[in-house]
């Protein structure tokens, strides 16, 4: 989400992917020292949870909660795409095209201005997830973060975020950490 006063735009929601392979990459070389760096998109339904919940406090359908950002989802893409170059995102994303694994976060982490972890609350969050060596193997070129009713099912849940990008080919032998920064 962004507006625009007069000549300055101004990011109300944005997001950050920090991405690291080897044999054990911490949440700590990840951030410092990643193999790739990219900023995505806030999809159109996270903007509209988000206004609700500005708007009433709370987020509800039918009087049920949903649950907040719990997975983030890897895949591999269309059949049709050149995995180095991969169509841009859009926000009218609502699932992966071809999701291949979908995990629950290993940690949140609360970011101060400085980019630090810190336990106060503020309006920056990291979600990571590990992607052990048996799991999310292949050509992954798509990612998403997931929450609301669902979100720990294949092809379920909301779409909060997401994020096409050259592929990166995720072996067998290899443990794949990712930080998924989202700043409100």
């Amino acid at each position: 989400m962004e507006f625009q006063v007069t000549d300055r735009k101004y990011q109300i929601a944005k997001g950050e992917i920090f991405l690291k392979m080897g044999e054990n990459p911490s949440y700590e070389e990840t951030v410092k020292n990643p193999d790739r760096h990219m900023k995505n998109i806030i999809v159109d339904v996270c903007s509209e949870l988000i206004a609700q919940w500005a708007f009433t406090g709370t987020i509800s359908v039918i009087g049920d909660h949903i649950p907040g950002i719990m997975t983030l989802a890897v895949g591999t893409g269309d059949i049709g795409w050149d995995l180095q170059n991969p169509p841009a995102e859009t926000s009218a994303q609502t699932l992966l095209e071809s999701e291949l694994l979908r995990k629950t976060f290993a940690l949140r982490t609360y970011i101060d201005g400085a980019g630090d972890p810190t336990v106060t609350r503020t309006n920056i969050v990291d979600f990571t997830t590990t992607f052990l060596e048996a799991e999310a193997v292949g050509p992954l070129v798509e990612m998403g973060l997931f929450g609301g009713v669902g979100a720990t099912a294949s092809n379920s849940g909301t779409m909060i975020n997401y994020r096409v990008f050259a592929v990166v080919n995720k072996s067998s032998t290899s443990r794949l950490t990712i930080v998924w920064r989202l700043t409100f």
